[in-house]
């Protein structure tokens, strides 16, 4: 009797396994599948172009022309919806006003008065307005727009719209060169590209495979709810990585052009605009949901670079003061390289422009 009851309690045990579905390993294709990518990213395509307008029409501040205010404050409020309150009113308060109100062939003054120096339109900080604005918006809003859409219901146009926002297209050429590429990066996807070494471990192809991924899964069904959170963190964490990695590539640029012992104006306004690349790469991050720095540590470093969040900046201290000036930021760089964890071989690599490099 008591073999019989434990082979019938075998056989309950094993009928029950049978019974349960066995979940299958994700199929993963090689390419993306771009069928529905226009029809499903037509809202997202529209507010890319209009910042790549509003870029247009603040360059226009280098030459000495007056840009159009009205035009660029009328642009600005599509990125209300999409953007932080924090970089949407730094932008429509602070920022865009400065430069309207400095174009149009000002003299700048060092700590007096905004206007063209070298090839830039610069405020009385020194600092390139035109860059916070449309660096800070590539995290302010694209990014925080991703965000948004996956932490909510996914669909199959969730990893298109994302894709968009990022700058690039389901070809994914790794590469801003339009002569070789039909759909070439744009944006920070453009970035992110030049900080890999398309050695297929790079940050931008990360990227790539984990929204083929996340495609897959949101195809495949609730049951790869895993699968779709897995691609959902490696998109953003490499995006935020390569967007860190630009920020030390310029804190690069910034330190080779001003340790020269013989500064001219083209190499003090070009360490300038390269200055402000960083600040747009990082203070765009501020109050973003769900990344990995901190806004303690934003500001943080935001203080060692002259520009206290919310006290008046005194970022012409890297020109006038060099020696004590310098040396915030080697440990600007050496603090994101912390967050980060980056080796010392991807801080050398961060140096390059790959994209160039390899000339892809």
């Amino acid at each position: 009797k008591m073999r019989y009851f434990i082979l019938m309690i075998s056989l309950m045990a094993f009928t029950g396994c049978e019974d349960k579905e066995v979940k299958k390993a994700l199929t993963i294709p090689v390419s993306y599948d771009a069928s529905q990518y226009i029809a499903n990213t037509t809202e997202e395509l529209k507010v890319l172009d209009l910042l790549a307008d509003m870029s247009a029409e603040m360059k226009k501040g280098r030459a000495g022309s007056q840009v159009d205010g009205q035009k660029l404050l009328m642009d600005l409020t599509s990125f209300k919806a999409i953007g932080t309150a924090y970089y949407y009113n730094l932008i429509e308060t602070n920022l865009l006003p400065e430069l309207i109100s400095q174009s149009g062939g000002t003299t700048f003054i060092p700590g007096t008065n905004g206007g063209v120096y070298g090839t830039y339109l610069f405020n009385k900080y020194g600092i390139e307005n035109e860059q916070r604005i449309e660096k800070g918006l590539f995290a302010a809003a694209f990014y925080q727009e991703a965000r948004k859409l996956t932490d909510g219901q996914l669909n199959a146009a969730t990893s298109d719209k994302v894709i968009a926002l990022f700058g690039a297209h389901p070809d994914f050429a790794n590469s801003n060169d339009g002569s070789l590429h039909t759909n070439k990066d744009r944006f920070i996807a453009n970035y992110v590209a030049r900080r890999d070494k398309n050695d297929g471990a790079g940050f931008y192809t990360n990227i790539q495979g984990a929204l083929i991924k996340l495609q897959a899964a949101v195809t495949a069904g609730s049951s790869y709810k895993t699968e779709q959170d897995e691609a959902i963190q490696s998109v953003f964490e490499n995006w935020e990585k390569g967007s860190a990695a630009t920020a030390i590539n310029y804190f690069y640029s910034v330190l080779g052009k001003l340790s020269s012992t013989n500064l001219d104006e083209a190499a003090i306004s070009s360490a300038m605009h390269s200055f402000s690349e960083i600040l747009g790469f990082l203070e765009g991050f501020r109050t973003v949901n769900g990344k990995i720095i901190t806004d303690t540590q934003i500001d943080e470093i935001l203080t060692l670079l002259n520009m206290p969040v919310g006290e008046t900046p005194t970022t012409l201290n890297i020109i006038s003061q060099p020696a004590q000036e310098l040396p915030k930021l080697l440990e600007a760089m050496s603090r994101l390289q912390s967050i980060y964890q980056f080796t010392d071989a991807e801080m050398e690599d961060f140096k390059k422009n790959w994209i160039n490099e390899q000339q892809r």
